[in-house]
């Protein structure tokens, strides 16, 4: 049995695996202005890793903000690719967003947060593979990377 998958990360291993993914698709948006909202969407899921704070709520509004959500700016895309990409950063988002509600002990998450599991990985994949020809090898690199950096703790 392989132990350098998704399921023998730590839930901070996780988040960073969906994290780092993402960043390599960045350059593929067509539109600067995508590139900036998925860049400091990225850069909110990580600063959640690095200081662990209640900010579980504030990742949900990047999604769901009725005037300018990620998800909105998705549905307003065209291109494929674009939505492609944008389904990876939306899944980076609400994938930290839970585990950011569960650290702070959230009873009750909004509808979309409670449907995130571990199995999102999967759609997060397909989606990176329809941005990247090389999606294989990126996640491969980044298991590796992740995994290295867990047997040197």
């Amino acid at each position: 049995m392989e132990k350098h998958t998704f399921s023998h990360l730590t839930d901070e291993g996780k988040v960073l695996f969906f994290i780092l993914l993402s960043k390599e698709i960045l350059s593929d948006f067509t539109q600067v202005e995508d590139r900036q909202l998925a860049q400091n969407a990225l850069s909110k899921s990580l600063e959640w890793v690095k200081n662990k704070e209640e900010i579980g709520y504030e990742l949900y509004d990047l999604l769901d903000d009725e005037e300018n959500g990620i998800t909105i700016i998705q549905e307003m895309s065209e291109n494929e690719k674009d939505i492609a990409a944008w389904n990876c950063i939306i899944d980076t988002v609400a994938y930290t967003s839970r585990k950011a509600m569960e650290m702070e002990g959230v009873e009750y998450f909004p509808e979309p947060i409670a449907l995130v599991d571990d199995t999102l990985v999967e759609h997060f994949i397909s989606s990176i593979e329809q941005v990247k020809d090389d999606s294989t090898l990126l996640i491969k690199n980044t298991y590796e990377q992740l995994f290295s950096n867990l047997d040197k703790a």
